[in-house]
Parts: structure tokens; C-alpha cells; sequence
């Protein structure tokens, strides 16, 4: 196999981060806002100010669309997927045009869905849909097995992140985490170890401190730092 330069596994990680940034940004938005709908204020109020950590935005309203369509805001779904995209087309022999495309239909749809209805969320499903396709895609055409890795990589990395900023419990953190491990052994050679070590002790069931949240960003910004790319 040939070989992959340094430069070439940066933009497969961040590939699958912002792929997966995408994907759970607007998961996690629809979400909640179907909640809030439901007469549920406080839970999206939480959300916002989890995700809106440098207070871009005024009102929810504000909140809502700017995580959706503001390209300045490295958080929202239309930022994380052009630059997926941005890294995919450099990519191109590598995940292949067919699962670059699927990237390419979901940039089409949220910007034809800001054109029709900005405001209703609950149309965006098939953007959600079409990044899954995009996972099974990669799954099924991408030939080199650190490829794939890398992307999975990233996709965990970047979950994980998220999943720590809103509080999941310790199984669910745990088992991304596992997964992760597995995925880097393909890319020992990337891998923090001394940051691992501080990882895998703050993940023993008896230290994980699921509503501390000085814990869980310690956790975060550990996560954040284990792979070196």
C-alpha cells in the first residue's frame, strides 16, 4: 500500500470530525427543538448555551439559524460541511467521487432548504440521512484500511467531544472510546500516549464524574489532544 503522507492523514481526520460535527449538530439541534415545541423551553435553552459557547447569538431564533446556515460559526451545519467538503475534494482518490458526493447532496439541501423554509428543522432529516450514507459509502468503497481509520478516527474524536460537553454517562463515553482505541491501532505511531494514560484513568467507572463539568472538560480537552495529527 502507498504510503500516506502526514499532510494527506490530517485532512482524513478532520475529514470525519467535521463530517461528524455535522451530523451531530444538527441530530442533537432537531432534537431538542422538537422539545421545545413540545413545551419544553428550559431543554433548549441548556442547549443553547452549550453549543453557543462564544455567545454569537441573541435570541434563539437567532441561535437556531446560525447553527444551521452561519458559515462563520465553525459549530454550524453549513461551516462543518463545506469544510468536509473542502478536505474531501482534496481527497477524492482516496474515499472515492461516490462518497464525496454524498457531501456534495448535503451542502445542496441546506442550502435549498434555507431558501424554502429557514426556520423549520424538522425538514433537515434527509441531510442527517445522507451523512449516514456517507459512512456506509466510505465503509463499502474505500480500499486501504488506514483510510478508513483515519476517518473513523476523526468521526470518534469529534463525538466524543460532544457527547462530553452534554453530559452522557459513563458507558456511552466509554465505548466510544473503546472503539476509538481499536480504530488506532491501525495508527499506533498517533497516539498521545502519556494523554491515553490520563484518559483511561478518568474513564474507570469508579472516577467518572458525569454532572462535574470541570471534569468533563479536563476529559474533553484530553480528547481532543490524544491524536497526533
Amino acid at each position: 500500500m502507498a504510503t500516506i503522507s502526514a499532510n494527506k492523514a490530517n485532512r482524513l481526520f478532520w475529514l470525519g470530525r467535521y463530517v461528524q460535527r455535522a451530523y451531530m449538530t444538527l441530530h442533537l439541534l432537531r432534537r431538542v427543538y422538537d422539545k421545545m415545541i413540545d413545551g419544553e423551553p428550559t431543554d433548549y435553552q441548556e442547549f443553547w448555551k452549550k453549543m453557543d459557547i462564544n455567545d454569537n447569538y441573541a435570541t434563539r431564533g437567532e441561535f437556531t439559524l446560525g447553527m444551521l446556515y452561519d458559515e462563520e460559526n465553525p459549530g454550524s451545519v453549513a461551516s462543518s460541511l463545506q469544510h468536509a467538503m473542502d478536505n474531501a475534494i482534496l481527497l477524492r482518490e482516496d474515499i472515492k467521487t461516490e462518497t464525496m458526493s454524498f457531501i456534495e447532496i448535503s451542502i445542496a439541501m441546506l442550502k435549498k432548504q434555507r431558501h424554502v423554509a429557514e426556520s423549520n428543522i424538522t425538514n433537515l432529516q434527509p441531510i442527517t440521512d445522507w451523512m449516514l450514507a456517507f459512512r456506509g459509502s466510505a465503509a463499502q468503497r474505500i480500499e486501504d484500511p488506514r483510510v478508513l481509520a483515519l476517518l473513523a478516527i476523526g468521526q470518534l474524536t469529534e463525538k466524543m467531544d460532544i457527547m462530553l460537553r452534554f453530559s452522557y454517562d459513563y458507558e456511552r463515553i466509554a465505548t466510544q472510546y473503546c472503539l476509538l482505541k481499536t480504530w488506532t491501532k491501525l495508527w499506533p505511531e498517533l497516539l498521545d500516549e502519556n494523554i491515553d494514560r490520563q484518559i483511561c484513568r478518568m474513564l474507570e467507572p469508579e472516577t467518572y464524574a458525569q454532572a462535574d463539568d470541570n471534569f468533563r472538560w479536563t476529559l474533553c480537552k484530553y480528547v481532543n489532544s490524544l491524536v497526533m495529527v
